[in-house]
């Protein structure tokens, strides 16, 4: 019975490891997302000022690269933008969020949303990130 405990206690804590991260997100609530990009389902993901309306951010993620992204509450430059978005594109299937140099102020959680659409298919892998789309 003990070892069997042990067992269980020891799966359940590799899933909280930091830095694994699978696709949509990391399972719980923290403001933190993963999108991969296929052939048959290229993404555009953006970020939009739920005020305005306006798109703040958006990303062509190439295929075969993934996409994290986690928002912080407060580190933003004023109170119209009190947050910010940090973002790193790798190689599908690595990484986390860990050492992203790529950020950018944004509204807060209740002014702003976060979508991806399907761009059209079938999108070959090869198609490099623009310097302008890393910024």
């Amino acid at each position: 019975m003990r070892r069997s405990i042990t067992l269980l206690g020891i799966l359940a804590a590799s899933f909280a490891l930091p830095g694994c991260r699978s696709e949509g997100g990391i399972g719980y609530s923290a403001d933190s997302y993963t999108y991969v990009s296929r052939t048959w389902e290229p993404k555009t993901i953006s970020v939009i000022d739920t005020r305005t309306g306006e798109t703040i951010w958006t990303l062509e993620l190439p295929v075969g690269k993934q996409l994290n992204l986690k928002f912080v509450t407060g580190t933003g430059p004023n109170e119209y933008y009190p947050d910010e978005i940090q973002w790193k594109v790798v190689d599908a299937g690595n990484g986390g969020i860990a050492n992203a140099t790529n950020r950018l102020p944004c509204p807060p959680r209740d002014a702003r949303r976060l979508e991806w659409v399907r761009r059209p298919v079938p999108e070959m892998p090869g198609t490099e990130l623009t310097a302008e789309q890393t910024q």
